[in-house]
C-alpha cells in the first residue's frame, strides 16, 4: 500500500481552490450559474483537504448562496467600525471589522 503524501495534496488543493474562485470571477458577469458551481467546488474541495480560502477570496462571494458578488447583487454599508456586506439574492450579512487587531502588550508569557 502506498503511503499518502498529505503535503502534496494540500498544496494542488489550494492551487484548485485559488484557481476556481478565479475562474468563478471571470465567469459571474457571463453565466452565473457556473460561477456558484466553481464556489461551490473550491468550497468543498477545502474542506476535503482542510485547506483555508485566503480572506481575499472569501470576501468576494456570499457565504450562504455560494453567489459571486456581481454589481447590483450585493449592497456595502460602513456602520460602527465594521464593513457590512449584504448579498441581495438570499439577505445574507457579512460583517468585516475595520479597526486592526489589538495586540496586548501587558499579557504575562
Amino acid at each position: 500500500m502506498l503511503k499518502r503524501d498529505k503535503k502534496r495534496e494540500s498544496r494542488i488543493a489550494k492551487e484548485r481552490v485559488f484557481y476556481l474562485i478565479k475562474r468563478a470571477e471571470e465567469w459571474k458577469n457571463v453565466d452565473y450559474e457556473l460561477a456558484r458551481r466553481y464556489v461551490e467546488l473550491a468550497k468543498r474541495i477545502a474542506m476535503r483537504y482542510r485547506v483555508r480560502i485566503p480572506k481575499e477570496l472569501k470576501i468576494t462571494y456570499c457565504k450562504r448562496c455560494l453567489y459571486p458578488y456581481k454589481a447590483g447583487k450585493f449592497r456595502v454599508r460602513v456602520r460602527k467600525g465594521r464593513i457590512i456586506i449584504r448579498c441581495l439574492n438570499c439577505g445574507f450579512e457579512r460583517r468585516i471589522p475595520i479597526r486592526p487587531k489589538r495586540l496586548n502588550s501587558n499579557r504575562k508569557l
